[in-house]
């Protein structure tokens, strides 16, 4: 191998990430250069079309760094034939069962565990409350009628507040009422993943027969993965259109409305927006008291209910976190066998819980980025496009995001009257920065703590 792509590639792989990097740059040869044209070998034609359209622009940087003068690049296609995987299985893994489908002697845990569906997450484990009643009951009408009530649902809300559990609930019921429908769950990432995959062993016609022809109902987690992802979009978008025209259900989570996801295609957003969307918020403290009793039920764990009512009071919402609460306590009353109080929660489980339950706003989190960052509320709030300012107010719109229960617009609002696509971009930088950038990490965690978070 030549030298010059070797060090070509470290270069690259530090700007594409491990995961990009193994999958679509490890796999391309080099095979020669004459004068400034390089040229470079890659496995077939799908696999051309995506390094052109993503990785051209990082392969020509890197080599014209190597080699010391700008390159151009000529790919061409291998001629040997590609390996082969398996076959799909219902939820996306590659499986070498060549059975049918019969499905009959499957009891309920098993269909839940083929079609990818926690056997536990159920309407009968879902608690009710003021913060999630439209959207419970909208998930009971599509498990009753799939296809015929509410093509698509989208259910939105903020991080940990019960959607996978809702959708995943309406799949599990779609089940029990009918066990020769199938039911493809999966997250948008995966979806994604999955087409790549498809697209580099030319697997596509079997990648849509998973998801256009074989699925009854089609749930999508966290759809809002898909922004700025023109090809994927695309790929979705004949998903969505042959499942609705054939009548069958489609449900879509996302932690924002559809015109609220940055870089969404408009022909997406209004089919999103043609069905019905349905908001979960933050519970109260009374319904995170239920949820608290029925995990804990589950757990066959009794919680006093004043234990209840200070944990439930100390988590602001967050029902993923009140989980790991809840299984984290469990665990300590077992090791240490002492009395369920108060007092033992709070000597135990330390930084999960806030001591007092003081709510995060954006306003207390700009004082502390200011104090931080040494500069000025207003300035963070300003118009002022600083040098000293833009990172800054970046990681409080991060911050802000990722602590409180806030949508983009509430946020942007908070932040100035600025527009919810300048909170999303912001969100968006400062999370695609931190994997690998150590201070803004330092920062962060510094800032978190400050806030006790």
């Amino acid at each position: 191998m030549s030298e010059i792509w070797e060090r070509a590639r470290k270069r690259i792989e530090q700007r594409v990430g491990a995961q990009n990097y193994e999958i679509w740059i490890r796999p391309i040869r080099w095979v020669s250069q004459v004068g400034a044209v390089v040229e470079l070998e890659v496995p077939n034609r799908y696999y051309l079309d995506w390094v052109q359209d993503n990785y051209e622009g990082a392969l020509t940087d890197a080599l014209t760094e190597v080699i010391g003068m700008h390159v151009r690049l000529r790919f061409s296609v291998e001629q040997a034939v590609e390996p082969e995987e398996p076959p799909l299985d219902d939820h996306g893994a590659h499986s070498n069962n060549g059975g049918g489908d019969d499905l009959g002697g499957l009891g309920e845990e098993d269909l839940s565990r083929r079609f990818n569906l926690p056997a536990d997450k159920t309407f009968e484990t879902y608690i009710v409350g003021s913060c999630n009643q439209f959207a419970h009951a909208a998930a009971l009408a599509v498990a009753d009628f799939p296809g015929q009530n509410y093509n698509p649902l989208f259910i939105f809300g903020s991080t940990g507040l019960g959607k996978t559990h809702l959708v995943q609930g309406i799949g599990n019921r779609i089940l029990q009422q009918n066990a020769a429908s199938r039911i493809v769950y999966t997250t948008a990432e995966d979806f994604v993943n999955e087409m790549i995959r498809a697209l580099r062993f030319k697997r596509m016609e079997e990648f849509r027969a998973r998801y256009r022809q074989q699925a009854h109902c089609l749930i999508i987690d966290d759809i809002q993965f898909l922004s700025g992802k023109d090809r994927s979009q695309a790929e979705f978008f004949h998903t969505f259109e042959s499942l609705k025209n054939s009548g069958r259900q489609i449900i879509l989570t996302a932690d924002v409305l559809p015109r609220e996801i940055d870089k969404l295609e408009p022909r997406l957003r209004t089919r999103f927006e043609g069905g019905l969307l349905a908001d979960i918020q933050a519970p109260d403290v009374e319904t995170m008291t239920a949820i608290l009793h029925k995990k804990a039920d589950a757990l066959n764990m009794e919680v006093p209910p004043e234990l209840a009512a200070w944990i439930s009071s100390r988590l602001r919402g967050n029902i993923r976190e009140l989980e790991g609460a809840l299984n984290r306590l469990a665990a300590l009353h077992r090791f240490y066998n002492e009395r369920l109080t108060i007092e033992f929660a709070r000597r135990h489980l330390g930084g999960m819980l806030a001591e007092e339950a003081q709510a995060i706003t954006p306003e207390k989190i700009l004082r502390e980025v200011a104090r931080y960052y040494n500069v000025k509320v207003n300035d963070l709030v300003g118009d002022r496009k600083l040098k000293g300012i833009v990172v800054p107010r970046q990681v409080a719109m991060y911050l802000a995001r990722k602590h409180t229960n806030l949508s983009f617009p509430d946020l942007g609002r908070a932040f100035g009257g600025r527009d919810h696509s300048t909170i999303q971009h912001a969100c968006k930088k400062i999370k695609e920065m931190e994997p690998t950038d150590a201070d803004l990490r330092s920062h962060l965690g510094a800032l978190e703590s400050s806030l006790g978070v």
